[in-house]
This record gives C-alpha cells, structure tokens and sequence, in this order.
C-alpha cells in the first residue's frame, strides 16, 4: 500500500511575515454587499507550479527564499488587509476585516520527494495530489471584539512554498474569497512577484498600479448588505442543522484532469453557435469564446455525469422535466455606475445563473442552445444587481431543480503572466474546485496555440467518460474546416 501524498512533503519552517513596521494603519473596513456573500464559500485555494531545475536545497534557501519572504513583506505593504484578520460577531451583528500594526501571513515552507512533472500535468490525476502543496489557514481567535460573546478572527491568508529539489517550486495559496475576488488576488501575487524579479529593489510595477482598498466607493441605494448578510445567516444556519452537508473536502476517490481548446478550436466553435443567430428577425452579437466553450463543457458533463441515484430518486427518466443550471462570475468593475477602478481591492462579482430543461441540452443541438442561453446571460450582465437578492436563493432553487455545474476563475485573469523571475508557471491551478465541484477556467499556457484552459475534477469512471467524449468531440470539430463548421452538431 503506498504512503500518503503528505509523508511526501516535509515542513522545514513556519514563518509569520508581516508588512514592514508602522506601514499599515490601525483601521476597520467594512465589507459591502459583494464581499458578504462569499462568507458562504469555503476558502480559495491555487497552486503555481515554476521549473527551477538547478536550484538545490542549499541555493533555495541561501538565495531563493530569502527574496521571496522579503518582497512578500514589500507586497502586503500595499495589500495589507491580507495579513489582516475577519472578526465575525454573532447574528446580528456584521463581519468586518480588522488591520492593525504588527499583523502578518503564516508562511510554510517545505521540501517534497513528489515528481514535479506527475503533480503538475494535465493528464487525470488523483485529486488528493495536491492537497499536501497546499497551506492551512490558522484557525479562528476568539475574541471579545465590541464586548460580544462568541466573536471570532480569523485569518485571511496563508501561504506555503515548497521545492522539489533541483527540479521546480511550487507556490501554495489558501485564502478568504471574503476578502478578494480573482482579480483583487491576481493583482497581489503578479505584484508580489513583480517585486521579486527586482529583487526586492524596484517596487514600480505595484507603485504604478496599486491597489484600490476604498470599498466605501461600492454603492448600495437598495440596502443590498442587509438583504444578503440575512440570506447567508439563514444558509449558514441551515447547513448546520443538516446531518447531510458535505465535508469540507471531498476529494476522496477523485481525478483531476486539465483540458485546452485552442484559438482554432474555439473559431469553429464559434461559427456553429453562431449559425441562424437571430431572434425576432434581429441578428444577436456573437457568442464569445468563453460561451462557447462553456456550451461545450457543459453539454459534454450532462451526458457524462452518473445521474442514476438522481433517476432514482426521481422515478422516472432523468432528462423529463428537469432544468439543469450554468452558474458563472462575471467582474462589475466595469459594468457598474458608477464603475469602479480595475484596481479595486475587494469583490465585485456578479452572480450569473443559466438555466435550460435537461432534454435540450442532451438533443443533438444540446451545444447551439446551450451556447446562446449562456451568450444570453452574458448579454444580461449589464443589469446584474437587478438579480442579487436573488445570488443566495437562486443556487438552492438551482439546485433542486436539476443538475448545478459553476465556474470557477476566468482567462481574463492571465494566471500564466505571473512570473517570479523564473518565467510563466508550467502549471496553476485552483485545487478548492475538489470540493465546490466547479469548472475552472484559465489563459492557456502556450501563448502560440492561445485558447483558453479549463479544468474539472470528478469521480474516475465520470472523468472517463467525459474525456471520451470531449476527445470525440474534438476530432469531429477538427475534421471539418472551418467554413463548413456551421453544417455540423455537437449531438449524441
């Protein structure tokens, strides 16, 4: 029998790295609507993956870690709510994130015997893989914050280095979604190792772009905190009074597999759905690259998915009557009035549910009506506070009405342009989408193929079947040019 992935990965310290003396201001910050609602998700989890083939244990930590410890400190100088902590009141009263001088990030480092190119390919994977590469958030202080009982801090970050000896180094995460969104998190880390290609001497990149922490500038006319922060009390109360919620990981038994669609794939992709693209006689803007992909995902894991305990539990034909669900992010930085800046250091997501009756996404135009309802919602977006009283309710309405399938991550966020000094990740990758079940979406690695990235993680005999059909898929795609692409389907 072998060992577990953790005996693999030693830990050599724990260290607490904190933003330079005096930097950061004694300050409260309150959190708006759009952070409120992800105090239901569990914490955000991504790896990196860089190649260092000659770089050995006595040159990481003589050169290598000394560097990235000392522009972390630099980084959260700018992005210090990271190293702050989340006090949480008891009902009634509302979380807010607390910053004082002296805070800091717990930083883990550790050397592993795990094969680099094993933890880091594409190909299906156990998904317990990359949990040993990963930090642990400290748990939650309880504090006497505001003189109420049962108040807690929690903190926001946690971070773990480990090397594979003259091989590579990965990079772990572990944080609050309550605190940053993709966008807020991306522009930390690509800060964080903009300041390490200086070694630590230039800080331009991040002075030139720093990030906006004002989340007084999110504006809430219809009270949409209290409206939310109700809704995710009554959530939180009802997942703890059901015997049946998942645990927090439930990798157990599960695969992990990475898949590409490149530019020309996507170019044919887009010339089917975007045949007979008209309604009420009106030609409607094209489907993007993102709705297309997402069509083909998703019609590909309704016919893979083991839907026979929901047929039993339903008594009849599992695609009669039911309505399976898309639900997808989108950024309102740019969408919002007034809009807020591309640096704004928070979350403004927008919740986006899709919904389509089972039958139709398994008939043989399953990939055209899912590409359009998807491109729909999109289309919708500019409206999509008119929705949010309805981000918490509508996943449990989703939910028992069909089949949920939610993404995680966007390619706008260009994961593969984070570079330490050490050029573009061979690899990243969220690793929390093991328990949210969620597609995640990435940039493509290979900036000359270009596409985009996506990845999912299920039980062997669904991942089989998915990469059986999603190959089959594929090849029937590229057999055809892209011209004639429009007189094909992506049917059974």
């Amino acid at each position: 029998m072998s060992r577990p992935y953790s005996d693999t990965v030693k830990t050599t310290d724990e260290l607490q790295i904190s933003p330079p003396a005096g930097s950061v201001p004694a300050t409260s910050i309150p959190l708006p609507f759009f952070d409120i609602f992800w105090l239901i998700v569990n914490p955000i989890q991504r790896v990196f993956f860089y190649n260092l083939p000659n770089c050995n244990v006595s040159k990481f930590r003589q050169t290598i870690l000394p560097n990235l410890t000392s522009c972390l400190s630099l980084a959260l100088r700018y992005f210090y709510p990271f190293a702050a902590r989340l006090v949480s009141p008891p009902r009634p009263g509302k979380p807010y994130i607390l910053c004082s001088d002296g805070d800091s990030v717990s930083l883990t480092v550790a050397e592993t015997s795990l094969d680099l190119d094993q933890v880091s390919t594409d190909l299906p994977n156990d998904a317990a893989l990359l949990h040993p590469l990963l930090p642990k958030l400290p748990p939650a202080e309880s504090k006497p914050h505001d003189g109420g009982g049962g108040t807690t801090a929690s903190p926001i970050l946690a971070v773990k280095i480990t090397l594979f000896p003259n091989s590579g180094v990965c990079i772990g995460f572990e944080f609050l979604h309550v605190a940053a969104d993709g966008s807020a998190f991306n522009h930390f880390v690509k800060s964080w190792a903009s300041i390490c290609r200086s070694g630590g001497k230039d800080l331009s990149w991040v002075e030139k772009s720093p990030p906006c922490l004002e989340r007084s500038l999110v504006h809430d006319p219809r009270n949409l905190k209290d409206v939310i922060m109700e809704q995710v009390w009554n959530f939180a109360e009802a997942w703890q009074d059901d015997d049946e919620s998942p645990p927090r990981y439930r990798h157990s038994g599960k695969v992990r597999a990475t898949f590409v669609i490149d530019r020309e794939d996507i170019s044919r992709l887009k010339a089917m759905a975007n045949r007979d693209n008209r309604e009420d006689g009106k030609r409607l803007p094209a489907a993007s690259a993102f709705a297309v992909a997402s069509a083909m995902i998703w019609t590909n894991l309704i016919k893979s998915l083991d839907l026979e305990e929901e047929e039993e539990k339903a008594g009849d034909d599992v695609s009669g009557g039911k309505i399976d669900s898309y639900v997808f992010p989108a950024d309102l930085r740019g969408r919002l009035d007034p809009q807020l800046p591309a640096t704004y250091f928070g979350n403004c997501i927008g919740i986006k549910i899709v919904s389509v009756e089972r039958r139709d996404l398994l008939g043989d135009d399953g990939f055209v009506v899912a590409a359009k309802a998807i491109a729909a919602g999109i289309r919708g977006l500019g409206g999509a506070l008119e929705e949010a009283e309805k981000w918490v309710t509508g996943f449990g309405e989703a939910f028992k009405s069909g089949k949920v399938v939610t993404v995680a991550g966007s390619p706008r966020l260009r994961v593969y342009e984070t570079d330490f000094g050490w050029g573009r990740p061979r690899k990243s990758e969220p690793v929390h989408i093991d328990s949210s079940g969620a597609v995640y979406f990435s940039d493509a690695r290979d900036e000359e193929r270009g596409g985009l990235e996506f990845g999912l993680v299920l039980r062997k005999a669904e991942m089989d079947a998915f990469v059986a059909l999603f190959e089959q898929r594929l090849n029937q795609l590229r057999q055809v040019g892209r011209g004639d692409a429009t007189q094909i389907g992506l049917g059974s």
